[in-house]
């Protein structure tokens, strides 16, 4: 598959022009030593994601709800829509699928809920991912974007420890990524982050897809109260 670097780098600034959503995003994924470094990437990124701070959730989906219709990207999933608990939502920009999840960063424990759908099983896949005794400088750092603006990130060291933790897994960076998130990390932080990550804690939940009723609840609701004024007025007749 092409590259789908300039798309992520349109991504990006669509994003960061609004300025709470800017301070309330972290971009990860194995694209981030290619911002640092402002080397473009000829590869196909699948792992971009965003995180978002887990009290702005709600309020970036709302601006991003909005974004779309204006620009080429659309929700295309929503955990909140089959899920009572909030996981985050997913947007398509040409063929760039993004997840933006919750994060919090509470008494040095770290906390990052994802979720994925089985249409097969019809079921959603609720994971949330610990990882304590970090510190916030270990975790998410700025790098300069463009020559007006800055942008939040993930440290190379906490994706290049993760990324050996699943190495065996598809999808892993390619052997260039590998190389380039060693040469950009430090090693006294990328051994202090191995070990935190060594000690995180996983929690999965499963729960049959909850299809979101508001649309047929507003339609049940509208006919209920013509009924109502109907009943009204034969009756004052």
């Amino acid at each position: 598959m092409n590259s789908n670097y300039n798309d992520i780098i349109d991504i990006i600034i669509t994003l960061i022009d609004d300025e709470e959503i800017a301070s309330s995003i972290v971009v990860s994924g194995s694209i981030v030593p290619y911002i640092i470094m402002s080397k473009e990437s000829y590869e196909y990124h699948t792992d971009f994601y965003i995180l978002v701070k887990e009290k702005k959730i709600s309020e970036i989906r709302n601006k991003i709800k909005k974004m779309s219709r204006e620009y080429a990207f659309d929700v295309i999933s929503d955990s909140k829509s089959y899920s009572k608990k909030d996981y985050g939502f997913k947007i398509k920009y040409q063929t760039t699928t993004v997840g933006f999840f919750p994060y919090s960063l509470i008494d040095n424990n770290f906390s990052i809920k994802t979720y994925g759908i089985n249409q097969n099983t019809k079921e959603i896949r609720l994971k949330t991912k610990i990882v304590p005794n970090v510190t916030k400088s270990s975790i998410i750092r700025l790098t300069k974007f463009t020559k007006e603006k800055t942008l939040r990130i993930m440290t190379p060291e906490f994706i290049l420890a993760d990324k050996e933790m699943k190495e065996k897994e598809p999808g892993n960076p390619t052997k260039e990524t590998m190389y380039l998130l060693n040469k950009i990390s430090d090693e006294s932080v990328l051994k202090v982050v191995r070990e935190n990550l060594s000690n995180e804690k996983i929690k999965v939940e499963r729960k049959k897809l909850r299809e979101n009723n508001s649309l047929l609840i507003i339609i049940l609701g509208v006919l209920t109260l013509l009924l109502i004024v109907v009943a009204y007025i034969c009756f004052k007749k």
